[in-house]
Order: structure tokens, then sequence, then C-alpha cells
């Protein structure tokens, strides 16, 4: 048996939340733990969600020329990383894989199993919004999307307490799938499909043992993805596009 709850917002009567307990099997779990672990590196580019004031999140990163270029950068550093595929940015005007992806497929690889349950659980629990989702990921190309689910990437962070925040850049219309792992005894996994369009974060996380860990993992579509061509046109977009041309 598995606990079973769900949240309705209260003006619209729409489902925001469901949660599932014990819903993926522990085996599956420690295996996306030891495949995932490494995605979730320091970085500077969660801003919004790292909590910090407006003013202190609007801080342009400076190249190593010297220059300023437009990406905003935060103040405070925190582990997180994401796994799968790309769309196309200022920095990388292609769809592509992304360096964890680049560097470490096998170990991508081996987290699929606990991608494609949560893509049945998906399915199952919100079957009008994964059908719209599927639909997209089907229409896309197959070289930038996780294969047969309605995901094209996966967000690892670890031992981080996002602040209340919105996501952006994921499909509009979908809901985000989110599952937490932990170093230790597991006797279950736990999932929650939330709408990550409306205000959601972390309550505070304790650590009872010094090396304790949680890694929570994403999973969605980048709604951009829908621009991409083949691998080999992205590849050939970049290798043609001049400085300066707009994406």
């Amino acid at each position: 048996m598995y606990k079973v709850s769900y949240k309705r917002d209260t003006e619209s009567g729409n489902c925001i939340a469901k949660f599932r307990r014990n819903i993926i099997p522990a085996n599956v779990c420690l295996q996306a733990y030891d495949a995932l672990y490494k995605a979730a590196t320091l970085t500077d580019s969660r801003g919004t969600a790292t909590g910090e004031k407006e003013g202190e999140v609007k801080k342009m990163r400076i190249r190593k020329d010297g220059s300023e270029s437009k990406q905003m950068v935060s103040n405070k550093l925190i582990h997180s990383g994401v796994a799968g595929f790309s769309d196309r940015s200022a920095r990388f005007p292609y769809c592509r894989l992304t360096a964890f992806n680049q560097h470490n497929m096998n170990r991508f690889i081996e987290s699929y199993p606990i991608i494609k349950i949560v893509d049945n659980k998906y399915k199952e629990l919100m079957p009008l919004h994964y059908k719209l989702q599927r639909k997209l990921a089907n229409q896309t190309s197959q070289d930038f999307v996780i294969p047969n689910t309605s995901f094209t990437t996966v967000t690892v962070n670890k031992n981080w307490q996002t602040a209340v925040h919105k996501d952006k850049g994921d499909f509009k219309d979908g809901f985000g799938n989110l599952v937490a792992l932990r170093k230790g005894a597991f006797s279950g996994g736990d999932l929650l499909l939330v709408d990550v369009h409306q205000w959601h974060g972390n309550t505070p996380i304790f650590m009872e043992q010094l090396d304790a860990t949680r890694l929570s993992l994403v999973m969605y579509y980048r709604e951009k993805m829908k621009e991409c061509g083949s691998l080999r046109q992205e590849l050939n977009r970049a290798k043609k596009r001049k400085p300066g041309t707009k994406l």
C-alpha cells in the first residue's frame, strides 16, 4: 500500500499537486542515486530559487575577456545540474546533450528505469496533462527526447532547500515530476506531481548525519525543444552560425 494525497487550488478547483509514497522500488532508487549523484555540481546560475532578494539576483556574469554577458547569476553557490538534453541559448546556439550526458552517458542510461517509472505514473495520475506533453514530445526530434517518455530533461539538486519560486522554460501545460532520493536505507521512493508554474519550494532540510544526502530529481519537457531539428541539423546550425546572428 502507498499513501495517496492531492491538493487543489481553492480558487480554480484545479489540481496543483499529487503525492504518492513508496511507489518506486528501492533498487531503482538506489541505482538512480548512484547514476545521477555527480550531475549536481556547484553553480551560481539558479538565482531566483536560491531565495536571494531581487536586487541581489540581478548580477551579470563576467566573461573571461572582462565583458559582461546577458546571463544573470546568483551570489550563492548551490549543488544543481541537468541531465538529458538542452535547447538553444545565447551561449550555445544549438540543441544538444547536456554536459553531464556528454561525459557520463552510461550513467544516464542507468538512470532510465526511474525516469520511465515516473513517466508511466505521470500518465496514470495526470492523464490530460500527460497527453498534451507526450504529443509535443512525439512531435519533437527524438534525438532530443528521453526515449519513449514525455521528458527531455532532468534537473538534479543535492542538499538544496529551494526558495518559493515559479519554474520557467518547461512546458506550460505540463506538470513537474519530482522524486527525492537519499543516502542510506530505503523502503521505497516517493513521487510528487506538481504544477511548477505556481509558487512552490522546499521546507527546511535537516541532516541527522554529517554525510547525509538528499538528491532530488525533477523531470520535465523544456518548451523550446520543440524548435530543435535533428542532431545533424543542430550541429550544422552551430557550424554555420556567424557571431551576432539571432537565435
